[in-house]
């Protein structure tokens, strides 16, 4: 148990777990006290602002990741920047795609900006190898989610504005902290360069963008195929079945990069990856299993029946999320490994398999939720395998060294 404690993935799984259950909880909370109509419009707004912050720094948060940047105003005028035009640019979206209200829209506004100076941040925290403060900055707004429910269960109010409201200050406040602390260790830290060139920014942003759209492309697409009932019962899915693998899929992204471009050979790539990949099969394996076994539960003695998760529901969440782990090791070797023009051609390709995923998303709605929910998967099938293809020969042994080195 030791020597699995000492793993850096199975330690960050941890600390996403523990974010992870602060999401699934609240959303769980808020499923049961909201109205159906309002605890999807909370989703829907949640899934935007989720999707509006992790692009609001494009890319600059992979560039400090890659680079060691002074986090100075130079950093965070640019970042702010990029935060805005961003935020802009969503609350425009979300008005011509989903008539949303003027609160509503400030509070997206909100979100993005904030969550993109927050995730720049946690990033040269990350960078720093400050993997506690780091995570405790970019996973935060989950547990104020938990927040948020405690407002709604204390108060008489059952709108999907108290949680939002509390959830874009929960933003701010972890920006401001974040921030704050860079600023102090300034003269501490010896003197970096404050300059990059956008053209790398706009190549991790591209990367990044098309699995952030597969992430939260289910509960764009279902308003406009499906009841709006099935984006709430998407939101009780995902809280329960869907947080696992999401725990997953960013533990081993967290991790896998800077451990990657350390690493000296092909062969500790290779059994570096190996050893991840038992480690977190096992923890797939179980983890579905619990899932199946109290997912009925849950329906039956927290939420009363309100929602109901059919076989096929959970079978279609397990499935997506194991595609969405396969995807979250590919997209490790690429972002530690691969060569400016590889990056471009995994771009290229991750767009591809957003284009993929959106028309089987819609021809799937046919077969309702789950239908949608395979259609989605696809596209993270695709990004995985096309990612795998490009970073193969980063993993191949050179013809002098036998495959037993690894």
């Amino acid at each position: 148990m030791r020597k699995l404690w000492y793993s850096p993935t199975l330690r960050s799984v941890g600390i996403y777990g523990a974010s992870g259950l602060g999401f699934a909880g609240a959303n769980l909370v808020l499923a049961r006290l909201l109205p159906t109509t309002e605890y999807g419009l909370f989703t829907l707004v949640i899934a935007l602002a989720n999707l509006g912050y992790s692009l609001a720094p494009v890319g600059i948060d992979g560039v400090v990741n890659r680079r060691h940047l002074e986090a100075g105003p130079a950093l965070l005028r640019r970042s702010l920047t990029a935060a805005v035009l961003v935020g802009l640019l969503f609350v425009v979206v979300a008005e011509l795609a989903y008539q949303m209200s003027s609160m509503t829209l400030l509070v997206l506004f909100v979100c993005t900006v904030a969550g993109g100076a927050m995730t720049v941040a946690g990033a040269q925290f990350q960078s720093e190898r400050r993997y506690a403060i780091s995570l405790a900055l970019t996973q935060s707004p989950n547990l104020v989610l938990l927040v948020a429910a405690g407002a709604v269960i204390a108060s008489d109010r059952r709108a999907a504005w108290v949680p939002l409201v509390i959830a874009a200050l929960g933003f701010v406040a972890a920006a401001l902290y974040g921030w704050t602390v860079l600023f102090r260790e300034r003269v501490s830290k010896p003197a970096r360069e404050s300059n990059f060139s956008w053209t790398e920014a706009f190549s991790f942003a591209g990367l990044n963008a098309a699995g952030l759209v597969l992430v939260q492309l289910d509960r764009l697409i279902i308003p406009h195929v499906l009841p709006l009932r099935d984006l709430a019962t998407y939101g009780v899915l995902a809280a329960i079945a869907g947080s696992l693998f999401r725990v997953l899929q960013m533990g081993v992204g967290y991790t896998l990069v800077p451990r990657l471009r350390a690493a000296g050979s092909v062969p500790e790539r290779r059994h570096l990856i190996a050893h991840e990949a038992k480690l977190v099969s096992a923890m797939v394996v179980a983890g579905s299993l619990c899932i199946w076994i109290i997912t009925p539960l849950i329906e039956r003695w927290f939420l009363q029946g309100k929602y109901h998760l059919e076989g096929a529901l959970l079978l279609a969440a397990v499935v997506s999320g194991m595609a969405k782990i396969m995807n979250a090791f590919t997209k490790s070797t690429v972002t530690a490994l691969a060569t400016p023009a590889e990056l471009s051609l995994v771009n290229v390709l991750g767009w591809a398999s957003v284009g993929l995923a959106i028309p089987a998303a819609l021809f799937g709605s046919r077969w309702g939720l789950a239908g949608v929910m395979y259609g989605v998967g696809l596209g993270w099938l695709l990004r995985a395998l096309t990612a795998l293809y490009v970073t193969l020969r980063h993993l191949r042994l050179p013809a002098s060294i036998p495959v037993t080195a690894q």
